[in-house]
């Protein structure tokens, strides 16, 4: 795929003003824009506007993207790179297991995390509600 290169950005401020001057390059109507895009009315001030309320994210980066005619490259940095590697020792990947671990939780394990949630709540409740607890069990009790 080729096309022109409109930004060089390394960090969430690049990346908004990459957008930003993409918008405006066409001019764009925000909420023209938002309806083609299929984004909730107004949500594109909220993304790239002066004081952005929102952050560009998971959901909002795809249709964005998308609607703008853009896509990202991510392209190494030699030197960077260099300073990484001469920083951090590589793995012993004679500790790595060739797949993942699958984790399956019995229902014998999930009573033993529900009882240590119930105690770590019961402890965080001050003593008028605990005796405000005990005492609406002990009158259902009675209750019937």
């Amino acid at each position: 795929m080729n096309g022109r290169i409109i930004a060089e950005f390394s960090d969430y401020a690049g990346l908004l003003a990459a957008i930003r001057s993409r918008v405006s390059e066409f001019a764009i109507n925000g909420e023209r824009f938002d309806e083609f895009a299929g984004l909730p009315r107004g949500y594109l001030s909220k993304l790239v506007g002066a004081n952005p309320v929102r952050r560009i994210g998971m959901t909002s980066m795809g249709p964005l993207f998308d609607a703008l005619g853009i896509y990202c490259i991510i392209v190494e940095n030699p030197i960077t790179t260099q300073r990484l590697k001469n920083r951090i020792q590589p793995r012993n990947n004679s500790f790595m297991r060739a797949s993942y671990t699958h984790l399956a939780i019995t229902n014998r394990q999930w009573l033993k995390i529900q009882k240590l949630g119930r105690q770590a709540r019961w402890k965080r409740l001050s003593q008028t509600q605990r005796r405000n607890i005990m005492r609406a069990i002990a009158l259902k009790r009675w209750r019937g």
